[in-house]
C-alpha cells in the first residue's frame, strides 16, 4: 500500500510542476475484431444520397513547426502521432491533404458494412459529408468494435454522456491545462460548421455547414435547421420566455439571415467578439436541431388538435404543450441530446452514438451514428467503439466497488482525490490503469450565494460585504488542502487559476487567510451578536442566524467539504444547515430562489465565463434582468453588481486581448473586494480510471490535459 501511494505521490509532482486530408496512398486497414463483445445493432433504414461538391473549407490556426507531421506511410505504427504536433485536432479534408496527402479510401465499423451489404444503409462514401472531419488520433490509429462501459448515480444529469457523446458547432485544438475553450489563445478547429467568417468590428458572423452532412437518419442538416431553431424556438416566447442573451446582444434584436441551404449570417447590434469562443463550448443543438423531425410536435406546423392526443398521453393537458415539446426537444438542456419521453429518444442527432434502449430503469445503451462525420487519417469513420452503456447505481460508493471489482471501462467525473489510494492499490487486480489528471474544474470546491433569500435578516446578512469576507477568513484552506485533496493544489480566494493571463497573487489572496479573530471582529461590527451559551449568532431580533447550504452531489468534494466548512463557520458562530438535495429540487430551488447557499465548482475562470456573473452568484432574478437587458428579473440594488454586469458586457464584446486584460482584472478585482463567491483550493487533479486496453486514452496524463479534455475525444478510444 505505501509503494502504491508513493507511487501515485510520483504521478502527481510531474503534472502540478507543469501546472496549470488522409493518411496516404494504402488503403485503410481492414477493421480488427472487436477487443471487447459488440450490441447487435439492428439495421437503420436511412436513403442513400450523394453528397454534393465542396466549398472551400475554413481558415485555421497553424499547426506547430515542429515536430514534422507523421508521414503516410508510418500511420499504421503503434504511437504514430504521438510526436505529431496535430495529435488530437480536427482538420478540414482539404487542409489535411495538403498536409499529409490524399485518403486512399473510406472505410466503415464491420456492424455497418453488414447493413450495407443487405442494402439497409447506403455505401460510406455517400454517408460522409463531401468535407469530412479528419480527425488526428491522440496516438494511434484504432480497431473497430466493443462497447464502452461506465456506472453513474446522478441520472438527473449524466455527466458522462454529455462529453462522451458531444460535438460542437466548433472545436479547441485540445491543450495542457485547457477545458471547453481558451478566451485568449486558443485554436479554433471546425466542428459541425466547416468555415466561418468574422467582419472587423465583430459584429458580423456567418458559418457555413458541410455539404453533405446528414441527421443520424439520413436526412440533410440545411440551414433550415439552425433557421428553426432559431426562430420557431429560441425566439418563441412560450418555449424560451426570456430570449438568449446572443439573440438579443446589446439590447437589440440580432440579426438572422439563410444566405442558401448550408450558409447563414448572425448580425448583432454591437461588436461580439467572445461569440466564436462561446461557440467553441456550444454543443451542436443550441443552434442546429433536426426541423424535419421536429417540426411535427410544433404547433406552427402541426395544429395542436392534432397534438392533443400524444399530449395526454404524456400526463398533460392541451395547455401544457410548451412543456410537452420540451420534453421532446430538451437537446441541450438535460446533457443527453435525446428526449424525456421513451418514445422520441431515437430523434435524430449529430454526435457519435444514438439512442438505442433503455434495458431497465436508468440504464442505457447507445449504438455508433452511422452518419457520424468523421474519419481518422486512413479514412476510418469514426467512431471506433461500436456502442456506449450505462449502469444506475446507488451512490458514489457503489460506484466506487464497481471500479475496483473492475466493472467500469472508465471512470472520472465523480471520482474523488482522496479515494485515489485505494485505486491505485487494486488497479492490477481490475485491470485497469490510473491518472491524476487536472480536473476539468479549476476549483472543486467553491460556496456561492443567493443574495435575495426570502428571509429578510439572512438577506441584510448576505448583503453585507463584511459578512461574506467573515465566512471567508473562517476557511483554514490549508485543512481543506490536507483533508479533501490529499495536500495537493493551492489555498485560493475564488480567482483566476496560475497560468491565467489575469493571475494575481493579490487575487488569490483576497480574504483567503485563515483569520478566526478579524472574522469574528467583523461578525461583531456587524451587530451579531453571540446567544448565551457563546455557541451561535443572533440576529438584532434576537432569532438565530441560520445559513442553510442546499447542494446536490455535482462535485466529488461536495459533502465533504461542506461537513468541513460547517465545522469552520460554527467556530464564529453560524449555524450552518448544509443539506444534500436532489438534482431535480435543486434546480426546481434555484430557479424560484428558494435557495440560500450552494457547494458548487469553478471552471475556466475566464471574466467572460456566466460563473462569475450569473447562475454562480445563485440570484436568479439579478441574473435574468442583466440576461434580459432588464425585462424581466429584478435589477441589483448594489453599484458593485451592476458594475459586474457592465464589465461582463463589455469583455464580451471587446475585439482585442489589450481590451480584456484591461476589463477582466476589473471584474476579478470587484470579485477580490465582494467575496460574492468563496472559494477554496485551486489546482487539483481527480483519478482518471480506465482499462488497461482502451486505447487513445494514455498520453492525456503526460500531456496534463483536463479530464473532461480527454472525455471529449472519445470518438477516437479504441479496444486494443
Amino acid at each position: 500500500m505505501k509503494r502504491l501511494y508513493l507511487l501515485f505521490l510520483l504521478l502527481l509532482i510531474p503534472v502540478f510542476l507543469l501546472s496549470g486530408c488522409s493518411g496516404g496512398a494504402a488503403p485503410a486497414p481492414a477493421p480488427a475484431e472487436p477487443a471487447a463483445p459488440a450490441a447487435e445493432a439492428p439495421a437503420a433504414e436511412a436513403p442513400a444520397a450523394e453528397a454534393p461538391a465542396a466549398e472551400a473549407p475554413a481558415a485555421e490556426a497553424p499547426a506547430a513547426e515542429a515536430p514534422a507531421a507523421a508521414p503516410a506511410s508510418d500511420f499504421l505504427a503503434p504511437g504514430a502521432f504521438v510526436n505529431d504536433p496535430n495529435s488530437g485536432r480536427d482538420f478540414n479534408l482539404a487542409d489535411f491533404v495538403a498536409e499529409y496527402g490524399p485518403i486512399a479510401q473510406y472505410s466503415e465499423a464491420p456492424m455497418l458494412a453488414e447493413q450495407v451489404a443487405a442494402g439497409k444503409l447506403p455505401p460510406v462514401e455517400e454517408r460522409l459529408p463531401k468535407n469530412p472531419v479528419v480527425s488526428i488520433p491522440l496516438m494511434d490509429i484504432g480497431k473497430y468494435g466493443g462497447d464502452l462501459h461506465w456506472v453513474e448515480y446522478t441520472i438527473d444529469y449524466d455527466h458522462y454522456l454529455r462529453h462522451l457523446n458531444d460535438v460542437h458547432l466548433l472545436e479547441l485544438v485540445p491543450e495542457k491545462g485547457l477545458a471547453i475553450y481558451k478566451w485568449m489563445g486558443g485554436k479554433i478547429m471546425p466542428g459541425v460548421f466547416e468555415a466561418w467568417t468574422v467582419s472587423d468590428d465583430a459584429t458580423k458572423f456567418t458559418f457555413t455547414l458541410r455539404e453533405g452532412l446528414r441527421w443520424s437518419d439520413g436526412e440533410p442538416v440545411t440551414s433550415e435547421d439552425i433557421r428553426y431553431t432559431i426562430e420557431d424556438v429560441l425566439l418563441n416566447t412560450e418555449l424560451t420566455p426570456v430570449v438568449p442573451q446572443w439573440l438579443n446582444w446589446g439590447g437589440k434584436p440580432t440579426k438572422f439571415e439563410v444566405l442558401d441551404d448550408r450558409k447563414v449570417a448572425l448580425t448583432f447590434g454591437e461588436p461580439y467578439g467572445f461569440f466564436l469562443p462561446q461557440m467553441v463550448g456550444w454543443s451542436w443543438p443550441q443552434m442546429v436541431r433536426p426541423a424535419h423531425y421536429l417540426k411535427q410536435f410544433h404547433t406552427a406546423y402541426t395544429g395542436l388538435e392534432e397534438l392533443v392526443p400524444a399530449i395526454e398521453k404524456a400526463g398533460l393537458t392541451s395547455e401544457d404543450w410548451a412543456r410537452w415539446y420540451l420534453s421532446i426537444d430538451t437537446s441541450w438542456t438535460n446533457g443527453e441530446y435525446f428526449g424525456r419521453i421513451k418514445e422520441y429518444r431515437d430523434a435524430p442527432v449529430l454526435q457519435p452514438y444514438v439512442w438505442k434502449s433503455e434495458p431497465q430503469q436508468g440504464d442505457l445503451l447507445m449504438e455508433r451514428n452511422p452518419y457520424f462525420y468523421k474519419v481518422d487519417p486512413m479514412g476510418n469513420q469514426l467512431p471506433y467503439i461500436d456502442t456506449l452503456s450505462r449502469s444506475l447505481v446507488a451512490d458514489l460508493q457503489a460506484e466506487n466497488l464497481k471500479i475496483i471489482s473492475g466493472e467500469t471501462d472508465l471512470q472520472c467525473q465523480f471520482t474523488r482525490l482522496s479515494d485515489y489510494p485505494m485505486f491505485a492499490e487494486n488497479a492490477d487486480k481490475a485491470g485497469y490503469d490510473l491518472m491524476a489528471l487536472p480536473a476539468w474544474q479549476d476549483q472543486m470546491l467553491i460556496f456561492p450565494f443567493n443574495m435575495l433569500p426570502k428571509d429578510e435578516n439572512l438577506k441584510k446578512a448576505l448583503n453585507d460585504v463584511r459578512f461574506r469576507q467573515a465566512l471567508s477568513l473562517a476557511i483554514d484552506r490549508e485543512e481543506v488542502k490536507k483533508s479533501i485533496f490529499l495536500d495537493f493544489g493551492t489555498p485560493s480566494a475564488f480567482a483566476p487559476v496560475s497560468g491565467s493571463p489575469w493571475y494575481k497573487d493579490e487575487f488569490r489572496d483576497a480574504y483567503a487567510q485563515f483569520d478566526v479573530d478579524k472574522a469574528n471582529a467583523l461578525l461583531d461590527e456587524m451587530g451579531l451578536k453571540w446567544d448565551a451559551s457563546h455557541e451561535f449568532r443572533m440576529y438584532e431580533d434576537g432569532s438565530r442566524l441560520i445559513l442553510p447550504i442546499d447542494y446536490y452531489d455535482v462535485t466529488p468534494p461536495a459533502t465533504p467539504g461542506g461537513e468541513l466548512v460547517r465545522e469552520f463557520w460554527k467556530v464564529i458562530g453560524v449555524d450552518t444547515q448544509v443539506k444534500q438535495v436532489s438534482g431535480q429540487l435543486y434546480w426546481e430551488m434555484q430557479g424560484a430562489s428558494d435557495n440560500h447557499g450552494t457547494i458548487w465548482w469553478a471552471n475556466g475562470l475566464s471574466p467572460a465565463d456566466q460563473v462569475f456573473v450569473g447562475g454562480f452568484l445563485m440570484t436568479s432574478p439579478w441574473w435574468s434582468w442583466q440576461n434580459s437587458d432588464g425585462q424581466t428579473g429584478e435589477e441589483p440594488a448594489d453599484p458593485a453588481v451592476l458594475k459586474l454586469f457592465d464589465l461582463y458586457k463589455q469583455i464580451r464584446a471587446a475585439t482585442s486581448d489589450e481590451e480584456r486584460l484591461r476589463v477582466g482584472n476589473e471584474i476579478f478585482q470587484l470579485h477580490a473586494d465582494n467575496v460574492w463567491v468563496i472559494g477554496t483550493v485551486a489546482d487539483t487533479p481527480i483519478p482518471f480510471v480506465y482499462d488497461k486496453n482502451l486505447g487513445n486514452v494514455a498520453i492525456a496524463g503526460e500531456r496534463g490535459y483536463y479530464s473532461i479534455s480527454a472525455m471529449e475525444l472519445a470518438e477516437q478510444f479504441y479496444w486494443k
